[in-house]
């Protein structure tokens, strides 16, 4: 603790001083430790990277000491450029000034305040303090010592990142009224797309019935099955609009393979599900991935018998398999069933869940042997799967 003289505090213009003043009272002994501590003083002032500084605060507040590094902050050459100087001069604010010693004479110190100086040449720049009250001198004036940082650039680049991150939001909100919009005209226009083909489909139904030439049932036959075609498409783009919408969860993938299996007419296709208690991070669509699997399986498997889900985990990974007993697929087509190239289906389904899945990092590909079964093994990183009762 320093004492409230400034006397008691010999160091106090010790580095504006060739040597420190003479305290009356004190043997040679006591000057020798004085004028040591100020060489030491002075030494450190010197080579320090930080801005050190001695003012005082009253009627007539002064610079009374500066190294180096705090008079080129400023903007000055030397410390005797601006030791003497006022230092209200310094201050943007003078209310910053005050606030600052209100809060030494208050705590004793502070640090990591921060506050604009005004430099030389006028302009601003922002330091962060940390200072403590030292003393009072004779004339009853708060002596301040304490260092500084200049933090202007890290300022400037906060203020940068706020102006970016508001224009971010601001860009983000636009994006997403364009979307609400987006998505209420695709909504309205599907929905009235699929009513139209339901009537359709119905003045179809009343031709087939009416009239009974096989030529012309041959046509209508194929009216019917494009119109099919075109609502599984519609259905498409209500399914991928809803794609990422909502925040990834943790899944039990027992139970979602069981809930897709409950839509889809398996028999007389035996289902085997053996995927243990295998918890997997995904889109809350992952549902739609296994639908689309077994629904894949039964369209194209020709004369399957058996669908087996389990799965293969590893230290850094896990593997979820679907197998069937079908008619495979072949090489050239393993890779174009995810890009809806395959030749006889539109291959919607099975694009939408390579999609699905790469949201979390998940992949999925065809490995089975053509003639021998369709094999689909879906790769789960690590990160994105758990095993274990309520893992989720």
């Amino acid at each position: 603790m320093h004492d409230e003289s400034i006397k008691s505090v010999p160091s106090y213009i010790a580095y504006q001083m060739p040597t420190g003043p003479k305290i009356a009272g004190k043997s040679p002994e006591d000057e020798d430790i004085v004028s040591d501590y100020e060489l030491r003083y002075r030494r450190m002032a010197e080579n320090i990277l930080l801005g050190m500084f001695q003012i005082t605060y009253g009627p007539d507040s002064r610079i009374l000491s500066a190294n180096p590094v705090m008079a080129r902050m400023l903007g000055y050459e030397r410390p005797e450029d601006i030791i003497g100087r006022p230092a209200n001069d310094l201050f943007i604010r003078s209310a910053e000034f005050d606030e600052l010693v209100a809060d030494l004479v208050s705590q004793g110190s502070v640090a990591g305040r921060e506050i604009r100086l005004r430099r030389k040449e006028g302009a601003e720049i922002w330091i962060s303090v940390q200072a403590w009250k030292l003393g009072i001198t004779p004339d009853k004036l708060i002596v301040i010592e304490g260092f500084v940082a200049d933090v202007t650039e890290q300022r400037v680049f906060e203020q940068e990142m706020h102006y970016h991150e508001s224009e971010l939001n601001r860009y983000a909100l636009a994006l997403s009224l364009s979307n609400r919009k987006l998505n209420l005209l695709s909504s309205i226009t599907r929905h009235d797309i699929l009513n139209n083909l339901t009537g359709l489909r119905g003045y179809l139904d009343l031709m087939k019935e009416e009239f009974t030439d096989t030529a012309l049932r041959e046509y209508l036959t194929a009216q019917e099955e494009i119109i099919e075609t075109i609502t599984e498409q519609i259905q498409f783009t209500r399914d991928y609009q809803d794609l990422g919408v909502e925040t990834p969860q943790w899944f039990d993938t027992n139970e979602v393979i069981l809930m897709a299996a409950a839509t889809l007419p398996l028999p007389p296709v035996t289902l085997t599900v053996e995927t243990g208690d295998l918890w997997i991070y995904a889109d809350p669509m992952l549902g739609k991935v296994f639908y689309n699997l077994l629904e894949n399986a039964l369209r194209h498997g020709g004369k399957l018998t058996r669908i087996c889900f389990r799965t293969e985990v590893s230290g850094d990974s896990a593997r979820i398999l679907c197998e069937d007993d079908g008619t495979g697929i072949l090489a050239q087509f393993k890779e174009a069933i995810f890009v809806r190239k395959h030749f006889k289906n539109t291959g919607f389904g099975l694009f939408l869940s390579r999609d699905i899945l790469g949201i979390t990092g998940l992949s999925i590909r065809e490995k089975g042997e053509p003639g021998k079964g369709a094999r689909f093994v879906i790769t789960v990183p690590v990160g994105s799967f758990r095993v274990g009762h309520g893992a989720g």
